[in-house]
């Protein structure tokens, strides 16, 4: 298949998404926002030195630690998907989801007790989540609420930033995600200072990228290495989008690494041989929503599509931590330069 023909089936699938986003039955009335919850928990459930195998009794535990937040944030993150789809209760969704992020800032929500690394993990892809789902809300909330909500995900970025910057473990998908988190916060609040944080931790996450396209940390991750890869690449693309809206190319920053890791990834989606050679074990391969970043990569070019085109047929690609509905937000173009 030519690349011109690829760019308008990619062309035609996301106006066809559209179209049928359009048209979204109406919402549930909004629920009672549920209580600010400062404090947070959680626990590994990795049972090997490589951290590839779940051990699930603990999977579990640390699940039922997270669901308040990831309830909260697919909550927020489905009404603000609502909005940006132009569903017939558009003002009512943005509402509620405003409300409910209202009241978290009101309450300091994030910012007790953050009792263990996993909780620290669980803040930092809340946040992610929460902001992105405010950049698509914020012009349609109230002076008060801005400016309640505005300061609340600032101190709450700032707060996960201050966390990684002393951690002692070695640079992986961890600070890349925190990386998105602050980017988000950044875009959403309009917040110079963050954004310039976040371009650091960008611009060290492309020094991690090898000249054959992987990352040693997540190469070590045994099974689950290919995996993990598309895990760190995944916030690293969305940070280039969030800086494409504001009308900055970081695809092309040192020489386009990021590239590099995109190809190395997408390659290995489609044939895990690479990963299976170097780790010589068989490659859990990722599917669905967390490989949705690959729809808004193939916007950025011929070159690009071409690279990714193998992940552009997939089912539905939802991720709350990646914004919510990756098709919806390809279709609007949302991380065009507005």
């Amino acid at each position: 298949m030519t690349m011109t023909c690829l760019q308008s089936q990619v062309s035609a699938l996301l106006l066809a998404l559209l179209a049928s986003a359009a048209q979204l039955t109406e919402a549930a009335p909004c629920p009672t926002p549920p209580p600010a919850l400062q404090d947070m928990q959680g626990n590994g459930y990795y049972s090997d030195k490589n951290h590839s195998i779940v051990d699930p009794q603990l999977k579990a535990q640390n699940e039922a630690a997270a669901k308040p937040f990831t309830d909260f944030a697919d909550q927020v993150s489905r009404r603000a998907d609502r909005v940006l789809a132009g569903a017939p209760d558009a003002g009512d969704s943005a509402e509620c989801a405003l409300t409910w992020l209202q009241q978290w800032a009101a309450g300091d929500a994030m910012l007790g007790h953050i009792a263990s690394s996993q909780a620290q993990y669980l803040r930092k892809w809340t946040l992610a989540s929460l902001s992105l789902a405010y950049l698509k809300l914020r012009s349609r909330a109230e002076a008060a609420q801005r400016e309640a909500i505005d300061a609340w995900l600032r101190r709450v970025a700032r707060a996960s930033l201050e966390h990684i910057r002393h951690s002692k473990a070695a640079r992986n998908n961890h600070h890349y995600w925190v990386g998105l988190a602050v980017m988000a916060t950044a875009s959403a609040t309009g917040d110079a200072t963050l954004r310039q944080d976040a371009r650091e931790l960008f611009d060290e996450a492309l020094s991690d990228i090898q000249d054959d396209g992987s990352l040693p940390q997540e190469l070590a991750r045994a099974g689950k290495a290919l995996a993990y890869h598309n895990y760190a690449l995944a916030p690293l693309v969305l940070m280039a989008e969030l800086a494409a809206r504001e009308g900055e190319d970081w695809y092309a920053l040192r020489g386009a690494r990021l590239d590099l890791l995109v190809e190395r990834t997408a390659a290995g989606i489609a044939d895990p041989a690479w990963f299976v050679a170097r780790t010589g074990l068989s490659q859990e391969v990722p599917r669905g929503g967390i490989t949705g970043w690959a729809l808004l990569y193939a916007q950025r070019g011929a070159a690009r599509s071409q690279r990714v085109s193998g992940l552009l047929t997939q089912g539905l690609l939802r991720n709350v931590t990646l914004g919510g509905d990756l098709q919806l937000m390809a279709a609007r173009r949302f991380f065009s330069n507005p």
